[in-house]
């Protein structure tokens, strides 16, 4: 996987997770026991890695975020904690009027005025 388990695995032991790499095109869903908690991440390449939590425990609602921002992934440790994360309003509406233009020519309910 592009993301080892080595790399991953301080976070899954840290949790007592169980991780398996799963190649791209390789089945994942009967890997996973019935009633257990998991996480899949899945990669650009179709590379999948697979945390299992056990039956009696409950998955980390913020495992996601913490692998993610990680020195080892994304390198933002202040976006470890969600509540950190918060920004302005103004900042907020800013975000959202630059992410709608960027997004504009993707938009599947845009409305063409040439269409009509």
């Amino acid at each position: 996987a592009v993301v080892s388990t080595q790399s991953t695995g301080t976070f899954a032991s840290r949790y007592s997770l169980e991780v398996q790499e799963v190649p791209a095109g390789e089945p994942w869903k009967e890997l996973i026991p019935a009633g257990c908690d998991y996480f899949l991440a899945e990669f650009e390449n179709q590379d999948k890695l697979l945390f299992l939590c056990s039956n009696s425990a409950r998955f980390p609602l913020q495992f996601g975020r913490e692998v993610l921002a990680s020195e080892v992934l994304l390198n933002m440790p202040r976006r470890v904690n969600w509540k950190s994360c918060q920004v302005s309003q103004e900042q907020e509406e800013y975000d959202v009027k630059e992410f709608r233009g960027h997004f504009q020519e993707f938009d599947p309910f845009k409305v063409d005025s040439d269409s009509d």
